[in-house]
């Protein structure tokens, strides 16, 4: 492999690099989606603010409380266009269950796919991904409600604590720990997704299962490289988010630029991790038959795949005839010039 010595972390983003077709792609979609949905606001708006003296107040800088006022208005209802926004922000989902498959099988392969190719393998393993999906809602449901349950600690210790401190202090820990959670959760099911599609598994419960457990050995390795990549995520979100706050109203375009390269870079890490997942599995297991567990309980005779125009025993499990012998050149006795052929009395 041409990423063997390479890191996880250096092997993946090279092979987003190379196969970066998949990543302008689903940036499009994304985009597509996301003026779509925002097309209702963004028309009410407009509306509201052309015969409005809070519109121009609003152009020259956002003012919170001439924006509560503007959509308290009777004639505003900007609630009537939140229905095709929420429609459209799960088409996004949706999107990227179906198209997880196609780009699983690009990152496999490591070459460029048609397009007939790519929802080939997007539309084969869809309903497997989508089973995946409805699997993690359970753990990412425990999750939410620890989250909760996190915070309503915080404010009964807060509320009871000498040191007003105290109560954040403990959601900020309860946070952290939750997130590293959400990681680990995210990170199994991206095995799961790597063995469906590396290992053309269709028994998703079984391969859930096997995954779980491929991921808490690898644990150290894996979760070090999800961890290292979901940082440059956060940081570049912090930054763009901050580099934002600073850019003034009237600049559009240029905020519409950099929102665009938030959302850019949080596919873009995305991405990485499931190409880093994808190259460790085929280092580590996909050399294999099956999983280092299946592989070391199998039989003998499973593992024996018998030759062509053979029996399925094998020839070594049939008995030599009498006076044959296996060897190429058998030797030749002095009585009467026949190999291996005993003299006649």
């Amino acid at each position: 492999m041409a990423d063997e010595n390479k890191g996880l972390v250096a092997a993946g983003a090279s092979l987003v690099w190379r196969r970066q077709r998949v990543l302008w792609w689903v940036f499009a979609v994304n985009l597509a989606i996301g003026l779509l949905g925002a097309a209702g606001a963004r028309g009410q708006l407009n509306k509201l603010l052309e015969h409005s003296l809070a519109g121009e107040g609003l152009s020259k800088g956002f003012d919170f409380g001439m924006f509560l006022e503007l959509i308290g208005r009777p004639n505003a209802d900007l609630m009537r266009s939140s229905g095709s926004s929420f429609l459209f922000s799960l088409l996004f989902p949706l999107f990227m269950i179906f198209v997880a498959g196609g780009i699983l099988a690009v990152y496999r392969d490591n070459r460029k796919f048609t397009a007939g190719d790519f929802f080939a393998a997007s539309g084969a393993f869809f309903w497997r991904f989508v089973r995946l999906a409805l699997f993690s809602m359970v753990p990412f449901g425990i999750l939410a409600a620890l989250l909760m349950g996190v915070d309503k600690l915080s404010d009964y210790v807060g509320d009871r604590s000498v040191s007003a401190q105290t109560g954040f202090y403990i959601l900020l820990t309860g946070c952290a720990v939750v997130m590293l959670l959400v990681l680990f959760v995210r990170l199994w099911f991206d095995i799961a997704q790597v063995r469906a599609v590396v290992q053309d598994e269709t028994k998703m419960w079984s391969n859930l299962w096997k995954a779980l457990g491929i991921s808490w050995r690898q644990a150290s390795k894996l979760f070090r490289v999800y961890l290292c990549i979901s940082g440059v995520a956060w940081v570049t979100l912090a930054a763009g988010l901050f580099l934002w706050t600073k850019l003034p109203p009237t600049a559009t375009p240029v905020t519409f630029l950099l929102l665009e390269f938030i959302i850019l870079m949080q596919l873009l890490t995305r991405l990485w991790q499931r190409a880093s997942s994808v190259t460790w599995y085929q280092r580590h297991v996909a050399s294999f038959p099956a999983d280092a567990a299946d592989f070391t309980t199998a039989t003998p005779m499973e593992l024996v795949e018998p030759a062509s125009g053979t029996s399925d025993l094998g020839a070594e499990a049939w008995p030599a005839e009498p006076g044959v012998s296996d060897e190429p050149n058998a030797p030749v006795e002095a009585g009467n010039g026949n190999p291996a052929e005993p003299d006649k009395q």
